[in-house]
């Protein structure tokens, strides 16, 4: 019976992974508002009924997406700062080239955790899967923020307030990986790789220790 409920489970676990994997791919080629249900499960090659047995809607599914997005994103950080140099600066560099490397390399995700396919408003319909959500955003937050307060213990970094500092300095990382996206830096002749250099050059130079 163990055995039977195993491969029960690991079935039904295969069918949710199809279906994110199938809205993924569709998001990314055709947008939220132009991705129906039945497209999904067709995609995933399942009847339309078995995409409710794992997700109430289209949302819950996007929502399921970008929180597989952000852990995506904590490992990249995460490999980045066990590779990366012994200084609070190293490491912050590191940080900001494995959010780059999310973009570049999980581009359909991180889409998703931008969430640049819908609204606002539907997306933050469902106040407990936010918090849940928020919850996930603030770990990764949190490891940003615990390189700088590193960085101030050591006498690297200026005394400044570390998570006020890791959100402002996402904010900007995201305010140009935004503009790449709308392909707005084309025009200027500056690499993204080059913009994101600058921009981590300015904002250490306000916060090293002088």
């Amino acid at each position: 019976m163990e055995k039977q409920r195993a491969r029960t489970g690991s079935e039904k676990e295969y069918r949710k992974e199809q279906l994110k994997k199938a809205a993924l791919t569709l998001f990314a080629q055709k947008g939220f508002k132009n991705t129906t249900v039945e497209m999904i499960t067709k995609k995933a090659h399942l009847s339309p009924a078995a995409f409710y047995l794992y997700f109430n809607n289209k949302i819950a599914i996007y929502r399921a997406l970008n929180k597989d997005g952000i852990d995506i994103l904590e490992d990249l950080m995460k490999q980045a700062l066990h590779t990366s140099g012994g200084s609070s600066v190293d490491k912050l560099y590191a940080l900001a080239r494995a959010y780059y490397s999310f973009y570049r390399e999980h581009t359909d995700y991180f889409y998703i955790t931008e969430i640049l396919h819908l609204g606002n408003d539907e997306f933050f319909y469902d106040s407990t899967m936010v918090k849940e959500l928020e919850k996930r955003t603030l770990v990764v937050l949190q490891i940003v923020a615990s390189v700088i307060e590193e960085g101030i213990e050591k006498n690297e970094l200026r005394k400044i307030d570390p998570m006020k500092t890791a959100v402002t300095l996402w904010g900007m990382i995201d305010g140009v990986l935004i503009l790449e996206v709308k392909k707005s830096t084309l025009f200027t002749g500056f690499t993204i790789d080059a913009l994101i250099g600058q921009l981590m050059d300015m904002v250490l130079l306000g916060v090293k220790k002088k």
